[in-house]
């Protein structure tokens, strides 16, 4: 999972970077636009597109039904349970592509996020780091220190939580860049990578995890933390981000999926896809 993560980044990485200095309209743009044709891509191949079609002919006959015999409750009744029927054939013929696109779209939201879902600290902003160790033992906690270099100023002595098994500090970002964070504990260092940027579009990690398969899916833009090391996970607190459209502040996964969705039916008679 670990080169399967860092390779991904590095693709999303690639194509993100020409818009670190634009607008992050644009960017979601693009990929909304490429994300909308690939789900038209994969709905074509992999559904029955006949049986759509011919699904959604019955469905449009019997609201015409509905609607040329008003006066008559027989007629009524028979073509709504028509409808009815014809609409739960319809869910069933689009089940498969949706299956199908629940892998890829759910790697693309992933690897998003990471540039999208958070902005970076900004030069003066403070935040909390956290380290949740995977040893409860007191020297463990008593023996954990943090190294902020220059990039960084540490404001508070550790705050330890040991029925979390957690260490807090508040930090202050002092110079816009990439910067490593170095925690020791017990004398082995364990390093986080905090970015500090003046607006520009980057990608931002706020974990680094050593829990498993699915955490670090689902955290790819940091190297993991080694398996059965005295740290579980290191923590920063970073400031969603919004994306504004037409003067409106909205959260980029719903400006995402509307853009993706519009870009997809407006492209679907150019690919000859039956939704």
């Amino acid at each position: 999972m670990g080169y399967f993560n860092l390779y991904l980044s590095h693709f999303f990485d690639l194509l993100l970077n020409p818009f670190q200095s634009s607008n992050p309209v644009w960017p979601l743009l693009f990929f909304s636009l490429i994300t909308g044709i690939l789900m038209l891509l994969v709905f074509r191949y992999t559904s029955n597109q006949k049986g759509i079609k011919q699904t959604k002919d019955k469905i449009k006959a019997h609201l015409l039904e509905v609607r040329l015999f008003k006066d008559d409750l027989r007629i009524q009744l028979s073509a709504q349970k028509s409808i009815l029927l014809y609409n739960l054939r319809y869910m069933k013929h689009a089940l498969k592509p949706m299956l199908f696109m629940i892998i890829p779209v759910a790697i693309i939201l992933i690897q998003l996020d990471g540039w999208f879902g958070y902005r970076p600290l900004k030069p003066g902003e403070s935040t909390i780091v956290s380290v949740k160790l995977s040893d409860i033992s007191q020297d463990a906690l008593s023996n954990i220190s943090i190294e902020s270099g220059k990039g960084f100023l540490v404001e508070t002595p550790p705050l330890r939580i040991p029925e979390e098994r957690e260490v807090d500090w508040r930090v202050r970002a002092e110079e816009p860049g990439d910067h490593n964070l170095v925690f020791n504990v017990l004398g082995h260092p364990f390093q986080k990578r905090v970015v500090v940027s003046d607006g520009h579009l980057t990608r931002v990690s706020s974990s680094a995890v050593s829990t498993g398969l699915w955490d670090a899916f689902l955290n790819p833009g940091e190297e993991p933390i080694a398996k059965n090391s005295l740290v579980k996970r290191i923590d920063v607190i970073y400031s969603s981000r919004s994306i504004e459209i037409l003067g409106w502040q909205i959260h980029w996964l719903v400006a995402f999926f509307i853009l993706s969705i519009v870009f997809g039916f407006a492209f679907k008679g150019l690919f000859s896809v039956e939704i």
